[in-house]
């Protein structure tokens, strides 16, 4: 995979990331704003209704007290008999087509109605022209304007009564708070609340005792008290609910927590696949160094293989045993290297497939590092370099593989010998508690910086000083050393500054849980 497509590949998926956060926000956002308007919606009918029911109440109880006091004081309306009330009637009579002689059409008019035409027994029309009395309309006046008179009288003390309730109406404030909850809770709203009686934008009553007059004056849930009402129109009840954003939320708890739970899954899948993706690629590019860098091993030793062949081959030097000697120890030390790089490319596959086997028995510590340092010395001799050894510990048995121990400290002198610019000066150091023996193997090379520190005992993994071939070696052996420690159930740290050397301590337990 290149860089370019790498860099394709990791927008893409940023982008559509950030498309589902985008549309999750907005999803979000709108079921909050339905949720909120919800709530605002049921809130507002809930204080109408407990308005409609608080004023109902009162004017109830204003006219059962008025019927229970049977309106004593209220004027009574003068009564008339039947003859008073039978006035200024006149009779008309037509011929009548009818076949029945016994009956006739007559006319009927009184004062302020139109004349009725009516079709009754004859002898009935006699009893009505005998019955009528006639009345004059002044005295009708004067009766008309009494009746008048006395229904202005009743109306009057009726509005008086009325003003003077209204006036002197109190509003109980435990009546209202248990009006509202009922109303609150048959909506659904179940979530604490505060309330006051605002007059002329000042707090009247109400119980609260968080809530400023401010809150109460910005409201949003307000609703006239008696708008009907000629004295206490100026009065509104607000409301305010100071945990409201707690409670939409709360109620949205399986819905928010789910979407969350989903971004946390998307987002966690897309860090896992761009970590995968990129520890990919890291490995890749170290397995072609890898590649290619024991490509080089191996040419230089077949080289020089090839070379003392053909120079053992040639007449001169074939009847001189001394040359030839010369050139076979040559050819087998060069194949003595080669094989000794062979069998580190087959560790790989033994790490990777976790079938490499341990011999565990009691083991020397000590004597396996006299026997590493011997492998590892020549080479820094060679160099104008020195091994010091400092094996202080009182106890050095342990539970463990020779030869794979052996190969553990070889690992870190060999290391330490490669990246040592001048001639080695290398310390191999023991000390030992209770617990286990403690090796360090100290150097005073290049060092390395904090982020080298972290990966140095990954697969492949090499510090270099430019050219990949100027340090000897494939990147396993501090990963072979690694899991060497783990088997044995101890631990390897590394201390270093860049410039000042390296120091690798290993500490193994005497007594460790294996792992192999």
């Amino acid at each position: 995979m290149t860089k370019r497509t790498l860099i394709g590949l990791i927008a893409l998926m940023v982008l559509s990331l950030i498309a589902i956060i985008w549309v999750q926000i907005t999803w979000i956002g709108n079921s909050i704003k339905v949720r909120n308007e919800q709530f605002d919606f049921f809130v507002i009918n809930s204080l109408r209704n407990t308005a409609q029911s608080m004023e109902s109440s009162r004017r109830l109880s204003f006219l059962n007290e008025m019927f229970l006091r049977g309106y004593s004081q209220a004027p009574r309306l003068q009564t008339y008999s039947p003859v008073q009330d039978s006035y200024s009637s006149s009779v008309t009579f037509k011929s009548s087509s009818s076949p029945d002689k016994d009956s006739v059409e007559i006319v009927v008019a009184t004062n302020n109605n139109p004349p009725v035409k009516m079709k009754v027994p004859r002898n009935e029309a006699n009893k009505t022209i005998e019955r009528s009395v006639v009345v004059n309309p002044d005295e009708y006046m004067r009766w008309a304007q009494q009746q008048a008179g006395a229904f202005q009288s009743m109306s009057n003390q009726l509005v008086s009564e009325m003003y003077d309730w209204e006036k002197d109406l109190h509003i109980s404030k435990e009546e209202l708070l248990h009006t509202l909850q009922g109303e609150f809770k048959a909506s659904g709203i179940e979530t604490p609340f505060e309330f006051a009686i605002l007059r002329a934008d000042s707090l009247a009553d109400g119980i609260y005792s968080k809530v400023k007059l401010k809150e109460f004056t910005e409201s949003p849930y307000k609703v006239n008290l008696f708008s009907d009402g000629l004295v206490r129109k100026g009065e509104t009840l607000s409301v305010v609910f100071p945990r409201k954003t707690n409670y939409v939320l709360g109620s949205m708890g399986l819905m928010l927590g789910g979407s969350g739970l989903f971004l946390l899954i998307i987002f966690s899948t897309f860090a896992l696949s761009l970590y995968f993706i990129l520890r990919q690629k890291k490995t890749s590019e170290m397995q072609a160094d890898f590649i290619n860098n024991m490509t080089h091993e191996f040419k230089t030793p077949i080289a020089t293989i090839s070379l003392a062949a053909d120079t053992i081959a040639n007449s001169k030097v074939i009847s001189d045993e001394d040359k030839v000697r010369h050139f076979v120890g040559m050819i087998k030390k060069e194949n003595s290297r080669m094989n000794r790089q062979v069998e580190t490319i087959l560790q790989i596959a033994t790490l990777d497939k976790h079938e490499m086997d341990f011999d565990f028995s009691e083991t020397d510590l000590h004597e396996v590092i006299t026997q590493a340092i011997e492998t590892v010395e020549i080479q820094v001799t060679e160099r104008g370099g020195v091994i010091k050894r400092q094996l202080d510990a009182a106890r050095s048995l342990v539970t463990g593989d020779a030869e794979h121990l052996r190969n553990l400290v070889h690992n870190l002198l060999d290391n330490a010998n490669k990246y040592s610019e001048k001639a080695p000066e290398i310390t191999v150091r023991t000390t030992d508690n209770d617990s286990g023996i403690f090796l360090s193997v100290e150097d005073k090379g290049i060092g390395m910086t904090k982020a080298v520190q972290h990966r140095v005992f990954e697969r492949f993994y090499r510090e270099t000083t430019g050219n990949i071939h100027n340090v000897k070696g494939f990147g396993l052996g501090l990963n072979y050393a690694k899991v060497i420690t783990d088997a044995h159930g101890g631990t390897i740290t590394v201390e270093s500054e860049e410039g000042h050397g390296s120091t690798f301590t290993v500490f193994l337990p005497f007594k460790g849980e294996t792992r192999a």
